[in-house]
């Protein structure tokens, strides 16, 4: 269960068996999609596709810095959504390389 924030503790994210990213190492844990844009809500709402009520997440992005100045320091994935289908063939989309997942084989 998400914190107030929206974040989720590790042992959330593993039982889940989504993918997430971990930016110290550059790389995602799991590689399940061939091709995917995923974007914390905050970005999908900076490209106006926001996440829906109940929407559930793709993956995960390791925040290392979440939670610092609180008594949470437990919850430090933030939720990323698949926004895939609606933002491959928009040029107005700048993607940082953490939000692009593509197989390697």
């Amino acid at each position: 269960m998400p914190n107030d924030q929206g974040r989720y503790a590790k042992a959330e994210v593993v039982a889940s068996g989504l993918p997430y990213y971990i930016p110290s190492s550059s790389r995602w844990t799991s590689r399940p999609y061939p091709y995917a844009i995923l974007l914390s809500k905050t970005r999908c709402e900076q490209y106006n596709v926001p996440t829906e009520e109940g929407e559930q997440p793709a993956a995960f992005l390791y925040a290392a810095n979440a939670g610092r100045g609180t008594d949470d320091l437990r919850h430090r994935y933030v939720p990323l959504y698949d926004r895939t289908r609606e933002l491959q063939d928009r040029a107005d989309v700048r993607l940082i390389p953490r939000e692009l997942m593509r197989s390697t084989d």
